[in-house]
């Protein structure tokens, strides 16, 4: 009896299901704070000792799995392959950042103990404040040094901790201009104990950088590398690339996670919710707010990563109420044919600087590039990102804009910028309140070492066009004789007084040398922007008018894209409407913020058509204009469509039903045909009834193929009529379906009598445990079941015939999901009748009864 319980012991300490260190893929995590805290001002802390540890050069970014191209597209069809006439003015301000020997407001050098530096940087209304790997300083916008350049574990000074003891690199920097406040963060390596791996982020309690910070640590199992942040308003975003350790090339994924910042903000003790990412997607980079009008309410953050020849957009729709709810709803982008840069070398270093002595430079064109830079026009939402590839046998920076990247993405422009024979890699990019895109890098020739360069695209260039000419911020002078790595990321970023003024920062070598790289920091702006509309106004979805019906009224929005522009009086305008079309505008006069009513009206004989429009007008008393258009259809008859909910769950062989009811609005009733698009592979959308008139109601049939596995999609519902159509977007969660798992009898075990059968049941983590019932031969027992995991569930064996008998344990889960158990098979031998099992005595059960409730005491969190 002995051994057979020690062997019962060893199977129930496999009763949960193996799942990677970092968290199950697609499940959310929600992880507290090791410790947190609010600093004295920081102009009062000083530096621990720093610990000694890893070489900087090693702790470098790890490789991430691509499956890249093996040969460059024989032609890049959105290369640019000439530069414009330079029309970019020469920078407002231009000076030395962190480098070495650099002073600040010290009075002793920096001195550089490792590279790259990893420089970065952003601005705020007041300050400049740019990190490097180990250190960072706050600048006056005039370039004056006001506090360091000082260690970055300055601002954990007394925290206790890695945080207060190492800079261990991949500093981040934001600005949020939501709050006014500003966020730092670098990653630290314990040298003994667990966890190793920490996250240590600051976030301001006032606008001042000087002054006092609330202090955070995230742990971490695995390496946290390449950390990148976002700001959003409802939390402060993160994205890391997940390794068993430093030196592992063993990518485990990529961990997607959110930090309560509204806590952050008051200095309160604050969680991070997490969802590992395992789809080889790796390099990903998090929205980061720019601007003055904030992202509608409620709209999830995107974060951005690259495939073969697309862009996957991965949007996290956090639940803090219930961060079980949360979950990352993904969907692709195609892009023009690419190849990474330095694709056909093992390390991703190709890059030739001059003189044949001088090692080639790292690309890093396994991922994209620092910042995935948001910005809210109103009328449009746009993103900025870039990476860097190979084209005509050198490398550029392939630049995107995606619109609506929250809700129906599309790609509004690409371009690949390399203009000649020169190298240009590690680029930034972000947007102006007028839509120009300023694009920062690294400039390389055969007869220029590696500089700091820029250029910008106007709004008014032609997609995919980089139209202001490109300039040198400052030239290398040396080239880096046996290090490879450069840079790893710069910095675009937009003042926040003018919503113009782009600030860049780089690194670059003043001499030959492998630690002795500066930085610079400069500001310029495109022509053009600080006279645009710093307001703008755009009307609602597009609109039916009917012929000889009643009026339709469409809403028209403005916002402020300047908190000077919220006093301005804006005067509204209609033109380009169709023949036989009028429109009044009431109010015609508002406030940037303020809604107009525009009606409009169509005669009988009005120009009849789908796909037509207008253009409002918003011009202010100082004489700025801003403008968009508008979609119309005029008709003869319309309908509205109105799903019953927006969000629906998709189970492995299970139906769920969306009712969707429509309405005719006028005219006669026409025939509405449903289409679905945007569903993932292992869901299948059908309607019922397919074809319905106007009026009619109809259902949307979501069901999960089998093995279906967790993913989400934001499903395009289309209604579409000969007049006009009409679409919803529906939310379509697929779950995956319950695992299960017998840990108890073994194989060709034999019981007899009451038998015991241990199982256990994992779920996803939305959809919580429903049951676990035992089946003999494939045939349901009837009241044998439970409702937790693990459990003991007993049957009697007295109504099966001795012999060789199948098991298996069917769990289903609240969403009506069920997972079969592998089969075990067991002999049944009941000659002696004994009501136990065939080897054990009849204390059996109690002894597994016990042990279960020591089990589940273990397991209480």
């Amino acid at each position: 009896m002995r051994l057979q319980l020690t062997a019962l012991a060893l199977s129930l300490s496999g009763v949960a299901f193996a799942a990677p260190r970092t968290g199950r893929p697609g499940q959310p995590q929600l992880l507290r704070a090791q410790r947190s805290d609010v600093s004295a001002p920081l102009s009062l802390l000083e530096a621990s000792p720093r610990e000694e540890g890893l070489d900087e050069e090693e702790r470098g970014p790890r490789p991430l799995p691509h499956e890249f191209a093996l040969a460059a597209p024989a032609q890049d069809p959105v290369l640019q392959d000439a530069a414009a006439p330079l029309l970019v003015p020469p920078q407002t301000g231009n000076f030395d950042g962190i480098g070495l020997g650099f002073l600040g407001a010290t009075t002793k050098g920096f001195e550089v103990t490792g590279a790259p530096p990893d420089a970065q940087g952003d601005v705020g209304p007041r300050h400049y404040v740019q990190i490097v790997n180990s250190s960072f300083a706050v600048f006056g916008k005039d370039g004056k040094a006001i506090l360091g350049p000082v260690p970055t574990r300055t601002i954990f000074a007394g925290f206790g901790g890695p945080c207060e003891t190492n800079d261990d690199g991949d500093g981040i920097v934001l600005y949020d201009p939501l709050a006014d406040r500003w966020l730092i963060a670098q990653f630290a390596i314990a040298r003994t104990g667990a966890p190793r791996f920490h996250q240590c982020i600051a976030v301001s309690r006032s606008p001042d950088p000087t002054g006092a910070w609330a202090r955070y640590d995230y742990t971490f199992n695995e390496f946290n590398d390449y950390p990148k942040f976002g700001v959003w308003p409802d939390g402060y975003y993160a994205t890391y690339n997940m390794f068993p350790d430093p030196g592992s090339g063993q990518f485990d994924g990529a961990n997607y996670c959110v930090m309560d910042r509204a806590r952050m903000l008051a200095g309160d003790p604050a969680a991070q919710q997490c969802i590992l990412l395992k789809d080889e997607v790796g390099g990903l980079v998090p929205g980061d707010f720019d601007g003055y009008l904030a992202p509608p309410a409620g709209e999830p953050n995107t974060a951005v990563g690259f495939g073969r020849d697309v862009l996957t957009l991965y949007r996290f729709r956090v639940d803090w109420e219930n961060p079980l709810n949360s979950f990352v709803e993904p969907t692709t982008l195609r892009v023009a044919p690419f190849a990474e840069a330095c694709f056909a070398t093992r390390n991703g270093s190709c890059i030739p600087q001059p003189g044949t002595a001088a090692v080639k430079l790292d690309s890093l064109g396994d991922r994209l590039m620092y910042r995935a830079a948001y910005r809210n026009f109103g009328g449009h939402e746009s993103m900025v990102i870039n990476h860097s590839v190979t084209v005509n046998g050198v490398t550029g920076v392939r630049w995107y804009e995606i619109r609506d990247p929250a809700g129906t993405p599309s790609l509004f422009q690409q371009g690949t910028y390399a203009p000649d024979s020169s190298w240009r890699w590690m680029g930034s990019a972000a947007l102006d309140r007028a839509g120009d895109v300023g694009l920062g890098f690294s400039l390389i020739s055969s007869s220029m070492p590696a500089s700091v360069a820029y250029t910008a695209h106007a709004a008014s260039d032609p997609p995919g066009v980089m139209g202001q000419g490109e300039s040198v911020a400052v030239n290398g002078s040396g080239v880096q004789a046996a290090k490879l790595r450069w840079g790893d990321y710069s910095s675009m970023s937009v003042d926040p007084t003018d919503e113009c003024t782009f600030w860049y920062t780089n690194e670059y070598i003043p001499a030959d040398g492998d630690f002795n790289w500066h930085t610079r920091i400069f500001s310029f702006e495109v022509p053009g922007c600080r006279s645009a509309a710093d307001y703008s106004i755009w009307p609602d979805d597009q609109q039916a008018v009917g012929r000889g019906q009643q009026p339709a009224t469409v809403t028209l929005n403005t916002a402020p894209l300047l908190a000077a522009a919220v006093p301005r009086k804006l005067t509204l305008a209609i033109s380009s409407l169709p023949r036989g079309v009028t429109g009044t505008i009431q109010p015609a006069v508002v406030s940037p913020g303020q809604t107009a009513i525009l009606t409009l009206t169509a005669a009988a004989d009005a120009e009849f058509g789908r796909g037509q429009g207008y253009v409002i007008t918003a011009t202010s008393a100082e004489g700025t204009v801003a403008s968009s258009p508008g979609g119309l259809d005029v008709v003869d008859a319309d309908f509205s469509m109105t799903p019953e909910q927006n969000e629906v769950v998709a189970v492995s062989g299970v139906s769920n039903t969306v009712h969707i009811d429509t309405r005719a609005l006028f005219g006669t009733p026409e025939t509405i045909t449903f289409s679905a698009q945007g569903v993932r592979n292992g869901v299948v959308v059908r309607f019922d009834p397919p074809h319905i008139l106007a009026g009619e109601s109809a259902d949307m049939i979501v069901t999960g193929s089998s093995g279906l596995g967790a993913s989400s999609a934001a499903v395009t519902v289309l209604a579409d009529a000969v007049s006009t159509s009409h679409r919803a977007v529906v939310h379509v969660r697929a779950l995956s379906a319950p695992r299960a798992q017998i840990t108890w009898p073994n194989a060709e075990q034999p019981v007899s009598g009451r038998a015991q059968v241990i199982a256990s049941a994992v779920t996803s983590a939305s959809s919580p445990l429903l049951g676990m019932e035992l089946l003999v031969d494939g045939t349901k027992l009837e009241g044998v079941f439970a409702n937790t995991s693990p459990a003991v569930m007993t049957w009697e064996t007295h109504v099966v015939p001795d012999g060789e008998h199948q098991l298996v344990v069917r769990a289903t889960d609240s969403h009506g999901g069920f997972g079969l158990s592998d089969p075990v098979a067991v002999i049944v031998q009941n000659k002696g009748d004994c009501g136990c099992s065939g080897t054990g005595g009849g204390w059996e059960s109690l002894g597994l009864v016990g042990l279960l409730s020591v089990l589940h005491r273990r397991r209480r969190p």
